[in-house]
């Protein structure tokens, strides 16, 4: 089963238990290798459910369960593999009952809009001093931060040193005290709880360290404290197990310091477990060799991270590897790279085989116009999702308030969606009721006195709207499958019938068939909860579109992807590197590994472009062309002599 490894990835697949970093250079095969050290641990004697390997998309969790069935068949069965979120979510939903503060396994999973609203009404309920300018998002990140290096509201409170972190740490208390009212959580939460349910029951820890005896993590340049933190306990020796944990990741490569991820943890893996086995993969099957002689010419001048020097295992074809254009403009850069492509086409390449990356989601407009004008057929990755559109969130929103009669922000976003006479004042009676009561807002309503006060019309309405929450908490009590559900709410609610009846085409037919995806995706599933779940753990990242056609995406959201043939527009100072990393510590640093993630995501041919002027302002050439330029001259230099 082995023969087909290289050296370096028999060296890594079956080095010895214990802490294995492998260093996984761009292209050299590292999900090969994951898949690989599970099939060996099994031909070892081990148990395929004693296996847990954490990855950070969907995605690559389900490529890594197809490969290892196409690698062991039935051997396979039984081994977790999933998201930290996803593995976080089913350890959570079997033991924080009782364990955690007051919450209960059908809790909600709050993200994007829901956390935002959370935090919004925290800073609308707030008296002290505002720092000036400080908008929501703002906030919310740097509540994510706090959770991601394990601080509590308390401690971040202790620890906040200016006035942002001081009221930001004060806006965390009480976004984080809405959170456990509603029996929600955010997925920081998801990390820190099960860490923190791990840490103090040690009932439950035992019975997860002894089902889980190896522990495989890939993107490791990617986890933060928290994660780390979850990943060492998960991996703690056991009486006389050793600690069976491998770590596959490339520092080159950790581009996501605004996510919280901190590159140093890979970096000091050998100080964290000393007795560590560290093995690099340095045969590159992507990228030709003069790619990555521009992707090593950007590293080497990395002060945070050191350089792996790639050795390419392909023959270079007949063509140029690497082109570098000026342009006078942004424009002037888009026409020059919608001509090159047309020209490739021309020759039989196909538009999928092509993708063109750039730093900022707003210089899409101008390569977009390009190749519309050229006929060229593309794909815009990263835009809103399916489960981002507002019909879908109005949908869900129903489910949620079914599953979880905690979740008052669900139920106040739809409680008069469509309009059914529960207007801003009579809301706001429900949620006073509710706080005296000391209930939820989705029990609370459930309840005659919550409507006292009221006028006969408005309680008559408020008892409508009861009575179907009511009936439909009964049926998903009981067997009704969640597309039957989903089908009885749309029509009960009177919201399809507001979509049919007041909206007008094209949003009509679009919101139309959105919900009858949503009902086909239900349909896939005996529960709500499990549904619900599933949907919350979705990245808009993932995006599935297959098209024959020329990809436009961020550099973020081309890691992990290749193509034979890669532009990189925009390389100029200021724009890769970001001018915002001009002015932050260690900004510089993650530019220079994004600008390497670009150049790797290269097989065949690579074309950076920079222009002279972009957006009227002027534009200098990027250091990081300078840095390739330089390489380059000395390698034409040194083969001279």
């Amino acid at each position: 089963m082995f023969d087909t490894l290289n050296s370096e990835q028999r060296a890594a697949v079956m080095a010895q238990l214990g802490p294995v970093l492998v260093k996984a250079g761009a292209g050299s095969g590292k999900t090969r290798v994951l898949t690989y050290r599970i099939a060996y641990l099994i031909d070892q004697g081990a148990s395929s459910d004693s296996i847990v390997s954490v990855t950070f998309t969907n995605k690559a969790a389900s490529e890594l369960r197809t490969r290892l069935r196409d690698l062991l068949g039935k051997r396979s069965r039984g081994l977790t593999a999933g998201t930290f979120h996803a593995i976080c979510g089913k350890l959570l939903r079997q033991h924080i009952n009782g364990r955690i503060r007051n919450y209960t396994a059908n809790f909600t999973i709050y993200a994007g809009d829901e956390q935002l609203q959370l935090v919004q009404q925290a800073m609308d309920g707030y008296t002290g001093r505002m720092p000036h300018d400080l908008e929501a998002p703002q906030v919310l990140n740097l509540i994510s931060r706090f959770k991601s290096r394990m601080q509590p509201p308390t401690l971040a409170r202790q620890m906040a040193s200016d006035p942002v972190s001081q009221y930001a740490a004060a806006i965390y208390r009480t976004y984080q005290r809405q959170l456990e009212r509603s029996n929600a959580v955010d997925f920081d939460d998801m990390i820190v709880l099960t860490y923190k349910l791990l840490f103090e029951h040690h009932d439950v820890l035992d019975e997860v360290q002894s089902r889980w005896a190896h522990v495989l993590v890939d993107e490791y340049q990617d986890t933060d404290s928290a994660q780390y933190a979850l990943l060492e306990l998960l991996s703690r020796p056991v009486a006389h197990r050793p600690r069976s944990l491998f770590a596959v990741g490339d520092a080159q490569q950790s581009i996501y310091g605004f996510r919280n991820a901190d590159y140093t943890i890979i970096n000091r893996f050998t100080r964290d477990f000393p007795e560590a086995q560290v093995v690099e993969l340095l045969t590159n099957y992507r990228s030709r060799q003069e790619i990555l002689d521009a992707a090593y010419a950007v590293m080497r001048h990395s002060v945070a991270v050191p350089a792996l020097t790639l050795k390419a295992a392909r023959r270079s074809p007949p063509v140029p590897a690497l082109v570098i254009n000026e342009a006078a403009d942004d424009r002037a850069e888009a026409d020059a790279i919608a001509k090159s492509i047309g020209n490739l086409l021309s020759t039989g390449r196909r538009s999928k085989d092509i993708a063109i990356l750039y730093r900022s989601r707003h210089m899409s407009r101008g390569l977009e116009t390009a190749l519309r004008q050229a006929r060229i057929p593309y794909s815009l990755k990263g835009q809103a999702g399916f489960y981002d559109r507002r019909v879908i969130r109005d949908a869900l929103a129903f489910l949620r308030i079914i599953a979880n009669p905690s979740d008052s922000l669900s139920m106040n976003r739809i409680i008069n969606v469509p309009a059914r006479g529960i207007g801003a004042s009579t809301i706001a009676h429900l949620t006073s009721k509710a706080a005296a009561l000391e209930l939820p807002l989705g029990e609370a309503l459930l309840k005659r006195e919550a409507w006292e006060g009221l006028s006969d019309r408005a309680s008559q309405m408020v008892s409508d709207w009861a009575r179907k929450v009511y009936r439909w908490r009964k049926l998903a009590s009981g067997s009704y499958p969640p597309e039957g559900l989903l089908q009885t709410v749309l029509q009960e609610s009177g919201y399809q019938a507001m979509i049919e009846k007041d909206w007008n085409d094209p949003e009509r037919s679009d919101a139309l068939a959105h919900l009858e995806e949503l009902r086909v995706a239900a349909g896939e599933h005996t529960s709500l909860v499990a549904f619900l779940q599933e949907i919350a753990l979705l990245t808009n990242v993932e995006d599935k579109d297959e098209r024959d056609a020329v990809q436009l995406l961020t550099i973020h959201g081309a890691k992990g992807l290749e193509w034979p043939i890669v532009y990189v527009a925009g390389l100029e100072e200021g724009t890769l590197p970001h001018e915002r990393s001009l002015v932050e510590a260690g900004g510089v640093e993650e530019e220079r590994r994004l600008c390497y993630v670009a150049l790797t995501r290269a097989g065949e041919q690579l074309y950076l472009s920079h222009a002279k002027k972009r957006q009227r302002n002027q534009r200098n050439p990027s250091r990081f062309l300078d840095d390739i330029l330089v390489y380059g001259r000395e390698r034409a230099k040194a083969k001279a002599f």
